[in-house]
């Protein structure tokens, strides 16, 4: 059976190599992967683009960038320089949408209004590159847990606001349910986010959360969002691209690669599609 909406993230399996995860995701007709910079560059872009060919497989994303909200001088530049590289990645595989992730704070600076602000500077920075690469650069609102370490944008219309002015073709947002779904706006900010969702991302939320706060993602149906509402959303929006289950969770990364892509499966199946 042929998985044409589901998109597997490498993150979600975590622990197997890319090979691997190529060769199990397409063994159960999945047809999309999002893929992490760091494995890519582990086995080469000429032997993953080879394996991508071979496994009839299309990348949804390449994760990710960023992190400049607490930057400035050399760190920012080294920031942005990591970016254009990504973008030339991105190019390479078929140019799919690049995750692009705020930042937290810097030490000792508690305006995350500023910080926002230098998200959106890098962004603008980054545009004309995007654009010559015909690469879309996709903004993460992340749940605000995480705003002092991770990512000081938190909701999608506050992402759109910062990209408000931004060319749609370059700059866009990425919408996570496992960050928005607590948003009492999140219907109509995805609504509002029209052309500008770059994609579209899914796993579940639960508490209490674990040590590793950020490897509490769980799969759909394990915790409490609904995930349809928010599917519908973004496809009446205008979204028609394959939707990813990108899932951070040490016991799941634990079992063996056909369980966590069955489970993958069917718990997609059941509750997304």
């Amino acid at each position: 059976m042929t998985n044409t909406l589901l998109s597997l993230n490498q993150a979600t399996t975590r622990g197997y190599s890319l090979p691997e995860t190529i060769a199990a995701a397409s063994t159960v007709g999945i047809r999309h992967v999002g893929l992490w910079i760091e494995p890519v560059e582990e086995i080469g872009l000429a032997a993953t683009k080879t394996l991508l060919a071979d496994a009839g497989l299309s990348v949804s994303s390449v994760c990710r960038v960023g992190f400049v909200a607490d930057k400035q001088g050399a760190a920012l530049g080294a920031a942005l320089e990591a970016t254009r590289r990504a973008i030339d990645l991105s190019a390479e595989l078929g140019r799919p949408m690049v995750t692009f992730i705020a930042g937290g704070l810097p030490a000792g600076d508690k305006d995350i209004s500023a910080a926002a602000l230098r998200v959106r500077d890098a962004l603008e920075t980054l545009v004309p590159y995007a654009t010559d690469a015909g690469v879309r650069l996709a903004l993460e609102p992340i749940h605000p847990l995480f705003a002092s370490d991770r990512s000081v944008v938190t909701t999608i219309d506050q992402a759109l606001e910062l990209i408000s002015d931004l060319p749609a073709d370059a700059v866009g947002v990425l919408i996570d349910t496992y960050a928005t779904w607590w948003d009492p706006q999140v219907i109509p900010a995805i609504g509002r986010a029209g052309e500008k969702i770059a994609g579209f991302q899914v796993s579940d939320f639960a508490v209490p959360l674990p040590a590793e706060n950020m490897n509490g993602r769980l799969m759909m149906g394990e915790g409490c969002i609904d995930f349809r509402p928010l599917v519908m959303a973004a496809q009446t929006a205008g979204f028609t691209g394959a939707i990813e289950v990108e899932i951070f969770n040490d016991s799941l990364w634990a079992q063996p690669l056909a369980t966590i892509i069955e489970r993958t499966v069917s718990t997609f199946a059941e509750h997304v599609a």
